[in-house]
């Protein structure tokens, strides 16, 4: 046995020496530290639009809680957040999507690949005027300079400016013939012609442009793009990230889908969202069965279930604000509580099937399933055909002073936003929906153009703010950019106060990240009642 143990380490030693002989460690390349004609740029071109995506997200969820439009949990607004809550938004940003940008760029130059750089550099201009709008100023001419570990903070118009230079090279790119397209497009893949599809990007960059100018008061910016005439004006071209129905390596579903249809719902709707889409207009709004799914049309009334339901109506809310129960099952959360959270995640109210993928809400009183409406294929709403409008129409009436012009705007915006979130259900069966009509659409915007934006005892303004809020479901990053923006809506339109009488200031920007201040010598954190740029700090929200 000894002899044959020997014998087989001599073999093993003899087999080493002879692969020593041929093998030139020389010549072997590190996997983890790839050349640039190795790297894929599909692959990276494709990490670059999750990335893009998730600084959307970021930032629009906790915007949304800012607005009012989703749920903010916490006594008062210093316990609603702390540094680290930002923390994923800033990594989305800096450590993932600014880099792989940086990486690509140079690559995808030197092979002619201008589709890929012009999509590249909108969707990190996108991020750069995001992180302005919810931070002020943050890092960017040092931010990626691997030898210096302390960046500066830039203004934030410097990176409005920079961003709005690297939106004009993204178009310049994107009208650039290239040498082959992108395998994946995921916000502008299904066009099947190429013109179109570039056509798309092109508005999408301008129409970023609108946003940042509309926040700046840039009305000559802003009629150069209406001249031009190249925004995103039609449903068809809406800048959307799409998801699928796939549930596992990857789960593709839209994430508040997954999260709340796949065992039970874990997201709380906003009692305040939903009372203005309930009882704003007297009759609800179309849009309602769209936007939210009820698991059941019954009130709760075990306090074990909501602890609202014990409680009374604070002293400081107004007779027609919300509180607690909105009648009809429409199960949702006051603003600024924090309760315990009860066992009710087969009752409270969920996502509906826009712009989720969720169910359409017939009133059928059935639990969250995962084979449920569009089983996860929804999109995030980052800039539609609506939205436009809406814009144009407060550029009218607030900067341009026409008042007619923001009239048809206002019609044209509400339009689309009703007929795109009816067409979102499209897909279902007749039996799952209960289609929004066109008499439905009509009776909407002739109540609010003709009660409502031609009642000379109203402001123009605030019906068309309001408006846009409606419309805006999901996207907080919009509606908290009009609120601070316009100051609408706010407490005259019964947007529900905090429980507490004494909540704190609100957040006229973010906190900047823990890892960011603490990993960074040249930044010291902010106070939540610091303005961004453009904001001169007229309107409060404290209420």
């Amino acid at each position: 046995m000894k002899s044959l143990l020997k014998i087989l380490a001599m073999a093993s030693l003899a087999l080493l020496i002879a692969q020593c002989e041929v093998i030139d460690s020389n010549l072997l390349e590190d996997p983890n530290n790839p050349s640039p004609e190795d790297v894929n740029v599909d692959f990276l071109f494709n990490n670059i639009q999750q990335e893009a995506r998730n600084v959307y997200a970021g930032a629009a969820d906790e915007a949304g809680e800012m607005s009012r439009m989703t749920y903010m949990f916490g006594a008062t607004y210093a316990d609603a957040y702390t540094p680290t809550t930002f923390d994923g938004l800033y990594s989305n940003a800096y450590a993932d999507l600014f880099i792989d940008v940086e990486n690509l760029i140079p690559i995808a130059e030197e092979r002619d690949l201008t589709f890929h750089t012009g999509a590249a550099k909108v969707l990190k201009a996108y991020a750069m005027i995001t992180l302005v709008d919810v931070y002020g100023d943050v890092p960017l001419s040092n931010a990626l300079d691997q030898t210096n570990f302390n960046p500066e903070l830039d203004g934030g118009a410097a990176v409005y400016d920079s961003a709005l230079v690297l939106l004009d090279d993204a178009i310049a790119d994107l009208e650039t013939e290239p040498t082959v397209y992108p395998d994946n497009d995921l916000y502008y893949g299904s066009f099947e012609d190429r013109e179109d599809q570039v056509d798309a990007w092109i508005r999408a960059a301008n129409t970023i442009k609108l946003k940042a100018y509309l926040n700046t008061d840039n009305a000559s910016a802003i009629q150069s793009l209406v001249d031009e005439g190249m925004l995103i004006t039609t449903s068809t071209n809406n800048f959307t990230y799409q998801f699928g129905t796939n549930s596992t390596n990857p789960d593709s579903r839209h994430p508040s889908f997954s999260n709340n249809y796949v065992d039970v719902a874990n997201d709380y709707m906003s009692v305040n969202y939903l009372n203005m889409m309930l009882n704003d207009k007297g009759d609800v709004d179309p849009r309602t069965p769209y936007y939210f799914y009820r698991q059941t049309t019954s009130d709760p009334t075990d306090v074990n279930l909501n602890t609202c339901i014990s409680a009374f109506k604070p002293n400081h809310f107004q007779q027609n604000d919300p509180f607690c129960l909105l009648g009809n099952g429409y199960w949702g959360r006051d603003h600024l509580i924090d309760d315990g959270i009860p066992p009710d995640g087969d009752l409270r109210t969920t996502f509906g099937v826009y712009p989720v993928g969720g169910a359409f809400d017939t009133g059928q009183e059935e639990g969250t399933e995962e084979d449920m409406g569009l089983q996860g294929a929804g999109f995030d709403p980052i800039l539609m055909s609506s939205f436009t409008h809406f814009m144009l129409a407060e550029y009218e009436y607030r900067l341009n002073g026409n008042a007619g012009a923001a009239r048809n705007h206002l019609e044209t915006a509400m339009t689309q936003s009703l007929e795109t979130v009816r067409a979102s259900a499209g897909t279902l069966d007749d039996d799952e929906q209960e289609e929004m009509s066109d008499n439905d659409i009509t009776n909407y915007v002739d109540n609010v153009l003709n009660n409502r934006y031609d009642d000379a005892g109203r402001d123009e303004l605030r019906v068309i703010s309001k408006e846009f809020y409606l419309a805006l479901w999901t996207n907080g990053l919009e509606a908290y950019n009009m609120m601070r923006r316009t100051g609408y809506p706010n407490k005259q339109d019964n947007l529900q106060p905090a429980r507490s009488p004494n909540p704190g200031s609100w957040y006229n920007s973010f906190l900047y990240p823990a890892s960011m201040v603490e990993r960074n010598n040249s930044v010291s954190q902010k106070d939540r009642s610091e303005t961004v740029f453009w904001d001169d700090g007229t309107y409060n929200f404290d209420f």
